[in-house]
């Protein structure tokens, strides 16, 4: 692996895609930035600043898996032989690519590889490493698999990848097409992860903090609601699209099961701590997972939604 393009995607958050460009510049990176219809369009701007970097603006915004697939289409037409997508709201280490690069040429079974991932304001605290997917007799949906830092660093096999800083190589692409943009946030990068899995392609975790993510700086700017809907409307996609055929997982029917807990749970905790409008949100984004809505949030109505707050209300109080 030679040739790597890092996809650097962009919503009204300029400021730390100017940190994220400034941590990239000691790598001599091909950088593809792609601004996803910001409310101000500063790509002449950033051009002018990091006149290497190669950029496009998008006429609409497409969540992180559409912004993201038109910068992975435009490395794959220039010949990349990877593509890294890296959020906007990190700085990277100047090793990044060489560890990158030494693990991914020393395991090329391994079709995804991501880093170890800090927070930016506590630099030696781990944010995310490794990830498994829905395992039966543990807690949650997504379980930690942790991944021990070492030189040299170690390649851990995982399930999923964290999307802040994934590195594909291109045949993944080929063999199991972009990014699903139905889910538009939350949630994509585990579904590609699971279906390139699907396609005998390995994910796994490189053990070297090389990544400092600021957080979710994109919901701090949109509110906590988008939150909460996109995750009870994505994780049930996820589900049913991956429930019957992930080997180690829970099957169909518990993972569904445990999916309506988790939604009524994530309601009642956001109805308690006073937070009405994602408290709704959570029930919106039930209702059009199960009318199959999917894509950006576009004013639709959420049928159902009335009916469902009713049910959700009434075990609430028999509790």
């Amino acid at each position: 692996m030679n040739r790597i393009a890092v996809v650097v995607l962009n919503f009204n958050g300029w400021d730390d895609t100017r940190l994220c460009l400034r941590s990239l510049e000691p790598l001599d990176a091909t950088v593809i930035l792609v601004d996803n219809a910001s409310n101000v369009n500063r790509l002449v701007e950033m051009q002018r600043e990091f006149p290497r970097i190669q950029t496009i603006r998008n006429e609409v915004n497409g969540g992180w898996a559409g912004g993201n697939n038109v910068g992975i289409r435009a490395a794959l037409e220039q010949g990349f032989d990877a593509v890294l997508l890296l959020n906007n709201d990190t700085t990277v280490s100047p090793r990044l690519f060489e560890v990158l690069r030494t693990s991914a040429n020393a395991h090329p079974e391994y079709g995804i590889l991501g880093p170890v991932i800090a927070f930016m304001d506590e630099p030696d605290k781990i944010m995310t490493d490794g990830c498994e997917f829905n395992h039966p007799g543990r807690d949650g949906f997504f379980q930690r698999k942790e991944v021990p830092p070492a030189e040299p660093p170690p390649v851990v096999e995982v399930e999923i990848v964290n999307g802040c800083a994934m590195l594909v190589r291109a045949d993944v692409f080929r063999e199991v097409g972009l990014i699903d943009d139905r889910f538009f946030l939350i949630h994509e990068e585990s579904d590609f992860c699971l279906r390139a899995q699907a396609a005998c392609f390995r994910c796994g975790v490189v053990g070297a903090t090389l990544v400092w993510h600021k957080g979710s700086s994109s919901f701090e700017r949109s509110g906590r609601k988008l939150q909460r809907y996109y995750d009870a409307r994505n994780l049930y996609l996820l589900l049913n699209k991956h429930a019957a055929t992930h080997h180690q997982g829970r099957g169909r029917w518990s993972s569904i099961t445990r999916y309506v807990r988790y939604v009524y749970h994530r309601y009642c905790h956001e109805r308690e701590a006073g937070n009405r409008e994602a408290a709704d949100a959570v029930i919106n984004g039930f209702c059009d997972a199960l009318a199959g809505n999917y894509g950006p949030l576009n004013g639709q109505p959420h049928r159902g939604s009335g009916l469902v707050r009713k049910v959700f209300e009434t075990a609430h109080r028999l509790h």
